[in-house]
């Protein structure tokens, strides 16, 4: 969905000092200690201004983690402020494991220096809700690849390096505000038309140059004190039929293996023909499910809901899509999940305007639920 905010972030300032966050200390030694070592490479534009390939810092890929020991099944939300995020705790009784934020586009500084974590708006101090319970929340951080209006070969570009010196400064920033341990959303939903700045592209010279991009930022990004987890995550069926496999950049730059659901742009109206028709889209929650099992990766669902019945043919108040998003999140590997709990990108509604799936969410993601972490 649509759905990048765009505040301008705060330029000048202090940073606060760096807060702990042991989210994963669980992880085994050594998983949050991957270095970039060496001199800084930088890129260097020829007289034509096409792009000059300079090779990535020496880079060692962390430790694999089996997804058995990161199905933690973790409940979240998207929403704007801290306080509906608490309200949303309230009303689930339970509080919530993660929450998903929007970086914003506009240029290089807000993209390295994201709005909720430099002098962040009123109500919307997304790092001080994590250092308030650092051991019990984490950050979901969705950020574009590139600024808006991006130059064509955008893709070529960030292949050959020209982009490092930015996720260099983008680890760094978050690090220095105690969201060194949140999870990277780096590029969503890239196999969707509807993202200019991280679209992977229509042919496969473009989707390659898109991987090679983002492994050079994930490598860039991994600065000293940080230990992000990253999160590969595509939307749920589009991009010309060229399935997740196509896609995938390697499993030493990848955590987590996500994919954005919504019940919405299905013709037929019974749910459990609804949910069969899903099921047979390119890259099904079913088929991202089982690449991921391949490669020993968790699943997660960064985004998903019910949508507003209209013109993207949403299944309005559906129980039987809760409930079956929840049988998923129950029986397989997943690190977190979390609600799109606002009526923006097409969604058109909340968990409050459907009575019906909301006693279904309680009952599923609630304190008792079987699709939620246990509570001792």
């Amino acid at each position: 969905m649509d759905t990048t905010r765009q505040q301008v972030p705060a330029t000048g300032g202090q940073p606060p000092r760096p807060r702990s966050h042991r989210r994963r200390w669980f992880l085994g030694a050594g998983l949050g200690g991957a270095a970039l070592l060496g001199g800084g490479a930088w890129w260097l534009a020829s007289d034509d201004d096409e792009p000059q390939r300079t090779e990535p810092r020496p880079w060692t890929p962390r430790p694999h983690v089996p997804a058995a020991q990161l199905d933690t099944k973790w409940v979240g939300v998207q929403t704007h402020t801290v306080s509906v995020a608490e309200e949303f705790e309230e009303w689930l009784g339970r509080p919530m494991d993660c929450v998903v934020v929007f970086g914003s586009e506009t240029d290089w500084n807000a993209i390295t220096g994201p709005w909720f974590a430099i002098d962040a708006p009123r109500g919307q101090d997304w790092s001080g809700w994590v250092a308030d319970a650092p051991d019990e929340r984490t950050l979901v951080i969705s950020t574009a690849m590139v600024p808006k209006d991006p130059p064509s070969d955008w893709r070529a570009r960030g292949a050959a390096g020209e982009y490092d010196e930015h996720w260099r400064a983008f680890g760094r920033n978050l690090v220095d505000v105690g969201l060194g341990s949140s999870i990277v959303r780096l590029g969503w939903e890239m196999n969707g038309t509807w993202y200019e700045t991280h679209y992977i592209g229509e042919d496969e010279e473009r989707r390659e140059d898109w991987k090679e991009y983002f492994r050079r930022a994930v490598m860039a990004m991994e600065v000293d004190g940080s230990d992000f987890e990253i999160d590969f995550n595509i939307a749920e069926g589009p991009q010309n039929s060229v399935g997740i496999e196509d896609m995938y950049p390697g499993d030493d730059w990848v955590d987590i293996i996500g994919v954005d659901v919504y019940d919405s742009y299905i013709a037929p109206i019974d749910p459990g023909a609804r949910w069969q028709a899903k099921g047979e889209k390119v890259n099904s929650v079913q088929y991202v499910a089982d690449f991921a099992a391949s490669v020993d990766k968790p699943i997660s669902f960064p985004e998903w809901a019910m949508v507003a019945e209209g013109d993207t043919q949403g299944g309005g108040d559906s129980p039987a899509f809760i409930d079956q998003m929840a049988d998923v999140v129950a029986s397989e590997r997943v690190r977190y999940q979390a609600y799109f709990n606002v009526p923006e990108g097409g969604v058109g509604m909340t968990l409050a305007d459907a009575p019906e799936g909301s006693a279904v969410f309680r009952e599923r993601f609630g304190p008792s639920g079987d699709a939620a972490p246990e509570r001792a």
